[in-house]
């Protein structure tokens, strides 16, 4: 096995060899230049570095140069256009010089090196003063393992089962580690580019330490870069999509995984339920941000989970859920059955025919046992007062029949309803008079005697308006 610099590496490399490994080191400076990803892989962790930390590491590459920092891996892998580098391993220790590089955070303080004060310098600054520093940093080398010829499946095996298996990996991590469509999604969606706002992170500032936490959820829900909130969308996702009344386990979650990414899978060409998971993201986002600060710190993993999928489940069965009212209820339940004074729950049995706890305790474990229990109870009080869960009944039937549309357009004399011009038969819309999402109670229905006919463009407009009102709007527009 020979030894790699980064200045032989490409000459060394053999696009067509067998799977290989060899022993190396590369400097600061090449992390500049070469087209290396340093960024974290459906299979990796979070990067949770902060500053301080970065900071020693500094202070391990620039004074404690005995000690050095651990090596990294490489992974090499041939282009049309040369060669590409992945940082299979190490990202968090490469991110301490080139985030310093970048003018991301100051040198630590006490910090001298061979009479130089460069204590809190920012790059700028320490480039007009101490240029030599910057060029030591530059030209510090790190030892490496470079890998050729390796598979995106045997990456993550590298990683997961060979680089990190003293590290007791978490299920998440290695559910990651099964690539594919549906990975991806749950990786960038949770945690990369394509971050949905129900994740949104802060960071707490404290005189001793920095914690990064999520935004809209409790504190509880710790982020320490072991893909916790991957676990927590994969988990809302398996729910929703194997009925949550079916519970989940880390075996099964992980087997659906696996299947739903082989070539037999659902997922296997592309994340066929985007859309729909997106829409559910944007109902979860408009149902955990109206939790009052009250009742944040409720919302662990568990907790959130049920608060969101009830709701959505509600939704599914009734029609429209008003996310301020349903919350409000949720927790009034949630307090009222975990009382231990009212004792609420005292003669009532779990679903598998046993005692009953306290209500807050069925949210410790996501087995069917206690999420048929929860849901059970809930039923139960929202039936006392659907109105009092912010639930609005909806008439299901989401469009009218085409002949009845016909029969409607010729009674309007083929003329639209709102504006009294004439309309094409291939232009035809049927239109809620009282809109559906007014529910039941206040006349949105699928009946005939609320259809009216007008334009796809003007159904598509009117959106949730009373037909007088729409009509009274266009008659001012055209004023």
């Amino acid at each position: 096995m020979c030894f790699i610099t980064c200045e032989n590496a490409i000459e060394k490399f053999n696009p067509k060899a067998n799977p290989a490994c060899n022993n190396g080191d590369v400097t600061v400076e090449w992390f500049g230049t070469a087209p290396v990803n340093t960024g974290n892989r459906a299979y990796q962790r979070e990067k949770i570095a902060n500053d301080l930390w970065k900071q020693n590491i500094l202070r391990t590459m620039l004074i404690t140069i005995y000690a050095g920092i651990p090596e990294i891996h490489i992974r090499v892998m041939k282009t049309k256009t040369g060669y590409k580098f992945e940082v299979v391993d190490g990202q968090q220790r490469i991110s301490a010089p080139l985030g310093f590089l970048a003018g991301d955070f100051p040198m630590p303080n006490d910090m001298k090196i061979d009479g130089m004060d460069i204590s809190g310098m920012y790059i700028e600054e320490l480039k007009e003063k101490y240029p030599s520093v910057v060029e030591r940093l530059k030209e510090y080398r790190i030892a490496c393992k470079w890998y050729e010829g390796l598979t995106d499946a045997m990456t993550s095996d590298l990683y997961v089962n060979v680089l990190n298996n003293v590290n007791d990996q978490k299920p998440q991590e290695i559910r990651n580690a099964v690539l594919g469509f549906y990975s991806d999604y749950a990786r960038n969606v949770s945690r990369f580019e394509d971050l949905h706002d129900l994740f949104t992170r802060i960071t707490v500032k404290t005189k001793k330490s920095e914690k990064r936490q999520l935004k809209y959820f409790s504190t509880k829900f710790t982020l320490k870069g072991r893909m916790e909130v991957d676990e927590w969308l994969s988990e809302l996702i398996y729910l929703w999509k194997n009925d949550m009344r079916s519970g989940i386990t880390q075996d099964k979650h992980y087997k659906w995984v696996v299947s739903q990414q082989l070539p037999t899978g659902e997922y296997s060409s592309t994340f066929t339920d985007k859309k729909k998971v997106d829409e559910l993201l944007n109902f979860a986002f408009s149902i955990i941000r109206s939790v009052p600060k009250t009742y944040k710190e409720k919302l662990n993993s568990m907790t959130s989970l049920i608060l969101v999928l009830y709701a959505n489940d509600l939704r599914k069965r009734f029609g429209t859920v008003i996310p301020e009212t349903y919350v409000s209820s949720f927790f009034d339940v949630y307090d009222r059955w975990s009382d231990t004074s009212k004792k609420l729950y005292v003669n009532e049995l779990t679903d598998n025919g046993n005692q009953m706890p306290p209500f807050s305790e069925l949210f410790g474990g996501k087995n069917a046992n206690a999420i048929k229990t929860i849901i059970s109870v809930l039923d139960r009080e929202m039936k006392k007062d659907m109105s009092a869960f912010g639930v609005i009944e909806m008439d299901m039937r989401e469009t009218f029949k085409r002949a009845d549309i016909i029969k409607k357009w010729k009674e309007q004399g083929g003329l639209c309803y709102y504006t009294g011009e004439p309309l094409d038969e291939d232009n035809l819309a049927g239109d809620h008079f009282i809109p559906r999402s007014w529910g039941i109670d206040k006349g949105g229905v699928t009946e005939y005697h609320n259809l009216v006919v007008c334009s796809k463009s003007l159904n598509g407009k009117k959106g949730n308006m009373n037909g007088d009102d729409f009509k009274a709007m266009l008659s001012k527009d055209t004023a």
